[in-house]
């Protein structure tokens, strides 16, 4: 195989992706001068080197020498009786954006689907199961906030199924986001009022 086609092999791996995006991709990575090349491989290898996961709510955040936790975890004006979870990091920052939301996160890490045989291996589950387990947490409500999809549909019923033994042994509410969200609605390009109207309708 040559150059180019390993190229393309590796970009097919990036999320939306397809072979002839990837193609496409790929011609125009090797068009571009060798300061650009420089410059993008650079910055790819520091970002993957001082950016680290949050061992509390799994997001990507940057490596701080002097805490634990990310910025939101580790702020004492966040609520930390709400933990919100949602499916990726894009949508954290977006609910973030909206200014709406001043609770906690847990980042699911994907979604799942009813042709799923483990669904376990394709959301983080376990840590999260054990992050409410953990009498040191102070959780009152956990709010499932998924994109309007049918791949967000079937995580909730999954999520609910597997968390409500804890929910119910620590008296934990388990709300959703009202249907403020259309069908089909990805989380990541909802707008402020939408999440103002979704939030104040989760029940």
């Amino acid at each position: 195989m040559d150059a180019l086609s390993q190229l393309t092999e590796l970009l097919k791996k990036l999320p939306g992706i397809g072979p002839r995006q990837s193609r496409r991709l790929a011609f125009w990575f090797v068009r571009q001068d060798q300061a650009f090349i420089q410059s993008f491989s650079k910055t790819l290898l520091e970002a993957r080197s001082t950016i680290t996961v949050c061992p509390r709510c799994k997001r990507l955040h940057p490596k701080n020498s002097a805490r634990e936790f990310c910025a939101i975890c580790s702020s004492e004006a966040r609520d930390a009786t709400t933990v919100m979870l949602v499916e990726k990091d894009v949508d954290l920052e977006n609910i973030e954006r909206t200014g709406t939301y001043t609770g906690r996160y847990y980042v699911l890490g994907g979604t799942t689907s009813p042709l799923d045989a483990h669904p376990e291996k394709k959301v983080r589950i376990e840590s999260f199961l054990a992050l409410l387990a953990n009498t040191n947490e102070p959780v009152k409500e956990v709010i499932i906030a998924l994109s309007a999809t049918t791949e967000g549909e079937d995580t909730y019923t999954y999520i609910e199924e597997k968390i409500k033994p804890i929910i119910k042994e620590r008296a934990i509410t388990i709300t959703k986001l009202g249907r403020g969200l259309s069908t089909g609605t990805e989380l990541e390009y909802v707008d402020k009022d939408t999440m103002v109207h979704a939030l104040k309708r989760r029940s």
